[in-house]
């Protein structure tokens, strides 16, 4: 049998190399063909929230008088008092408590509680149980200094327990009726100057309390302790002219990021200063800033604005579900929120980075260069010209940096990714800012580049930044001097925070995202230029 099937197969062969036909087929080919696509992102202004509006009814509260005694041994007196705003209708809403900062240290008889009656009202009209509580005691130096954090605990869990007994149907004098009102389920903080600082211990207190605090809103804080961070979702906004604080809030996100889980966002808000979130307080800050020129700054109407919509939008997206009305990772980074400047950052649980910032292995340049250096609030170990906002604090006073050069245009730098699947994230991360004290930008000009991706079969997919796009703007200032000790320091003369280039997967086309290879900034739009790259990341 075997020598029958041999026979067979030798008569095949002998068949097929006799024939004379000339086989004139071209090769198949077995390998997929190539695509390259090109998209253009377009610059993105969030709006501001839409949703069902509620009458509201907004009063003052006075629920009587309390005494605190301090670890330090004083008696600080306060009253439970504030001011209030409820929805109509049977509820129940979320609950927001709002705490002021340290604005007046030696007279009692001012109140900024009530400088937030606009957002409480905002608050209130878009289902929200709002309550500005008066803080004011423990920034009294009389009654203590130092231990403002301490003195404010106390208080905020003196408002909560009177709610939860209002929520109860006890008949408290809020002005109006509470009984099943509040959705203690769902409570956030609003914390403004040093209470956007108290906000994290006051979260911390009511936690072993048994009171879960589920979203803290903190606005221009202070930065001044490191502290135990909640797991929690956090926005931060900072106001670029704030002559009383600086830039802290980019130190808080900083230590966020780095000790605790949850959705975490930082805002810029371009031209707006400290003070003008609150009514009650009058001073102009901004001419304090590090900006010689202020002139151009929002104005008190212009940061309400801003800080009811900002508010809305970030409760409804964390405490609600309604991630459209905020940052978020499936849409470009805001050039605008609610018709406002702003530059921003956020980082989600899922944040992996994609290279390694303290060494040039992961970066490969053509046409360009690429250093790796570090920029530091101790000037003995800074590196560069400009502020990116590190702090006094260990490990935060440090900041790793990849700096990019180019001075042709069509250079390039090509990364190698530490993960090559791509497919169970939502967006590319670019954290980074332009070095303003290069005269390779332009100045008062914004960077412009084009981000490409490649797979594993070669497929590229390229997104084209748009123009004029704040996190790639420069920074206003100029070259400065202080002398110190024996030697001259060189800087730039405004501080230069990191911010995000948020690109959706969606945007790159055609491409195997469990597969991809490499990811290049191509700089095709500018003849020169110069970067510091903070981070890349998927999220």
């Amino acid at each position: 049998m075997r020598k029958v099937f041999a026979l067979l197969i030798l008569t095949i062969f002998v068949f097929v190399g006799c024939s004379t036909e000339e086989n004139t087929e071209e090769p198949h080919e077995t390998s997929e063909i190539t695509k390259e696509t090109v998209s253009n992102l377009e610059l993105y202004n969030l709006e501001a929230p839409k949703g069902s509006k509620y009458q509201a009814v907004v009063t003052e509260f006075d629920l009587g008088k309390k005494e605190y005694l301090s670890k330090a041994g004083k008696i600080m007196p306060y009253n439970i008092r504030g001011i209030i705003g409820v929805p109509e209708g049977d509820g129940p809403f979320p609950l927001i408590l709002i705490t002021h900062g340290s604005h007046s240290n030696d007279d009692e008889s001012k109140r900024f509680d009530t400088g937030f009656d606009y957002l409480v009202k905002d608050l209130a009209e878009n289902g929200y149980i709002a309550v500005s509580m008066d803080m004011s005691k423990p920034y009294i130096w009389k009654y203590g200094d130092g231990d403002d954090a301490e003195k404010s605990i106390p208080i905020a869990n003196d408002h909560i327990e009177n709610l939860i007994w209002a929520n109860e149907g006890n008949n408290l004098e809020y002005g109006v009726d509470l009984k099943g009102k509040i959705d203690f389920d769902k409570i956030a903080l609003v914390g403004h100057s040093r209470g956007g600082e108290t906000i994290f211990d006051i979260t911390n207190d009511q936690a072993r309390r048994g009171i879960l605090i589920k979203a803290l809103l903190s606005i221009t804080p202070t930065a001044l302790f490191e502290r135990e961070m909640p797991d929690i979702d956090v926005a931060i906004i900072v106001s670029e002219y704030d002559g009383d604080v600086q830039l802290d809030g980019y130190n808080m996100y900083s230590m966020l990021n780095s000790k605790s889980k949850g959705l975490h966002f930082v805002t810029l808000l371009m031209k707006g200063n400290h003070n003008y979130f609150n009514r009650n307080i009058q001073a102009n800050d901004s001419w304090r800033s590090r900006h010689q020129n202020v002139d151009d700054q929002l104005t008190r109407e212009q940061q309400e604005s801003f800080l009811v919509n900002y508010a809305v939008g970030f409760f409804n997206s964390v405490l609600l579900g309604n991630t459209n009305d905020f940052i978020n990772a499936n849409s470009p980074q805001p050039n605008k929120m609610y018709g406002f400047d702003v530059k921003t950052m956020y980082r989600t649980d899922k944040r992996i980075d994609l290279v390694d910032i303290t060494t040039t292995d992961d970066f490969q340049a053509e046409g360009g260069v690429v250093e790796a250096t570090v920029d530091s609030w101790f000037f003995k170990l800074d590196k560069v010209l400009i502020d990116t906002v590190t702090s006094g604090i260990e490990p935060f006073n440090i900041r790793p940096l990849i700096n990019v050069k180019w001075t042709n245009k069509n250079s390039r730098v090509i990364l190698s990714p530490k993960v090559q699947d791509f497919s169970r994230y939502e967006a590319l991360t670019l954290n980074m800012v332009i070095d303003s004290a290069d005269e390779l930008n332009k100045k008062d000009a914004s960077q412009q580049f084009t981000v490409e991706l490649m797979d594993a079969t070669g497929n590229l997919s390229r997104v084209v930044l748009p123009e004029n796009m704040n996190a790639l703007a420069s920074t206003p200032g100029e070259m400065d001097y202080t002398p110190l000790e024996d030697m001259v320091l060189t800087f730039w003369s405004t501080a230069s925070p990191i911010s995000c280039i948020n690109l959706p997967l969606g945007e790159f086309k055609n491409l195997d995202l469990e597969h991809i290879e490499s990811i290049s900034l191509i700089f095709d739009k500018t003849d020169s230029g110069s970067i510091f790259i903070d981070s890349i990341t998927l999220q």
